[in-house]
């Protein structure tokens, strides 16, 4: 198993920049994402804000981190009618100090039957991606699996995000084996600070007797809020240093065979 990715979902008007940034400095896996949407983004925000001040603190700094717009409620809806409303392109248009996007993931997070989304939208997908250029995350569940499937078919390109809880932040029993063999999965719900260890094993077992490329991250936000629902940077270190921790004790186990 080779993870990619160690995600803190969440971060946003209340999260310090200052201390963020060196948060995922230290830890190179460590991605941060910020949850858009018209109620939580409006023009003149303070989150549209936040992000600007990120960009800017980022290219004044000279550094750089992973990071990922994950899109929501109505944005979503037009996003899979192939329109991007004028706050997400600004979003969008931020550039990093290689004068590479800033957002390089963009999770459109639309649930069929949830969401005003056609479950024939797959060819207006395929030419939004086109155009906007972005490595797309998707959540694959019961209601969405076959527009994936489809999209996967027409050659979209993807990561595939696999949440059974949707949102709700429960864990489950077992872990699901990806869906796909050749593109990142990724794996949310119910993950914390205080279960990530048994959770990256649920993942290695899944992930071992498949045939796949093994390529996984994971991404947590309600394990990590404190008690006023912000992100806690407290909790991320202790996440992002478990995490790393298991994954190096994992990768060293696994070179004695």
């Amino acid at each position: 198993m080779n993870l990619v990715f160690i995600t803190c979902s969440g971060t946003n008007e209340f999260t310090d920049i200052e201390k963020l940034v060196a948060l995922m400095q230290e830890f190179p896996l460590g991605e941060i994402a910020v949850q858009v949407s018209e109620k939580q983004s409006p023009k003149g925000g303070a989150r549209l804000e936040w992000v600007r001040e990120l960009a800017a603190y980022l290219n004044e700094n000279n550094v750089a981190v992973n990071a990922a717009l994950h899109v929501n409620r109505a944005w979503v809806e037009e996003l899979c009618r192939g329109v991007v409303v004028p706050e997400l392109q600004n979003l969008l248009r931020l550039r990093d100090i290689y004068g590479l996007p800033l957002f390089k993931r963009l999770q459109l997070n639309f649930k069929l039957g949830r969401d005003a989304v056609r479950e024939d939208c797959d060819d207006t997908v395929l030419a939004l991606q086109n155009r906007i250029k972005r490595r797309f995350i998707l959540s694959y569940n019961e209601s969405n699996a076959r527009l994936i499937r489809q999209l996967y078919l027409k050659g979209l390109h993807f990561d595939c995000l696999f949440d059974s809880s949707f949102g709700a932040g429960i864990a489950p029993d077992s872990r699901q084996a990806p869906v796909f063999t050749d593109i990142l999965q990724g794996y949310a719900g119910g993950i914390s600070p205080d279960n990530v260890e048994t959770e990256l094993g649920k993942i290695a077992k899944a992930v071992e007797n498949s045939p796949t490329l093994g390529n996984v991250y994971i991404d947590a936000q309600k394990g990590l809020e404190d008690e006023q629902t912000h992100l806690s940077l407290d909790k991320c270190r202790q996440y992002l240093d478990t995490a790393t921790a298991w994954y190096r004790n994992y990768q060293w186990k696994s070179a004695e065979f």
